[in-house]
C-alpha cells in the first residue's frame, strides 16, 4: 500500500513538472557524485548535482535506476528539482524505492527539464 502510494505520488510530481515547454533529454544537465550502497540490505542511495544552462528559471526531475554487479536493474528512483535559476546548480538525492544487498552502480535514466511557468 504505501508502495503504490508512494508510485502515485511520484507520478503526480513528474505531471507537475511537464510544462508544455519541457523535453526529456537532459542529462548532460546532470551528474552523479555519490552512489552509495545501503548499509545491511537497505534502499541505496545517489546523490549529484544539476545544473540549468538556459536563460529561464527551471524545474527538474532526475531518474536513477541501480544496477548489481551482474548488470541487473534491481530498483531506481526519482527526485523532483525545483526553482533551479539559470546557471545554478542544485544537488538532488535519488533513494531506490526497494531494498538492495552488495555493491551497486548508479546510472542516470531520464533527466527531464521545464521551463517554471512565469519563470
Amino acid at each position: 500500500m504505501r508502495r503504490s502510494i508512494l508510485l502515485f505520488v511520484l507520478g503526480a510530481v513528474m505531471l507537475g513538472l511537464a510544462g508544455c515547454s519541457g523535453t526529456n533529454d537532459h542529462k548532460a544537465d546532470a551528474t552523479i557524485t555519490a552512489c552509495t550502497p545501503a548499509a545491511d540490505g537497505g534502499k541505496p542511495v545517489a546523490e549529484g548535482q544539476v545544473t540549468n544552462p538556459t536563460s529561464k528559471v527551471s524545474n527538474y526531475s532526475i531518474r536513477v535506476s541501480f544496477y548489481d554487479e551482474s548488470d541487473n536493474k534491481v530498483t531506481e528512483g526519482i527526485d523532483a528539482i525545483t526553482d533551479v535559476e539559470p546557471g545554478s546548480s542544485s544537488p538532488w538525492r535519488v533513494t531506490g524505492l526497494q531494498s538492495q544487498n552488495g555493491p551497486i552502480d548508479c546510472r542516470l535514466g531520464t533527466v527531464t527539464r521545464n521551463v517554471k511557468p512565469g519563470g
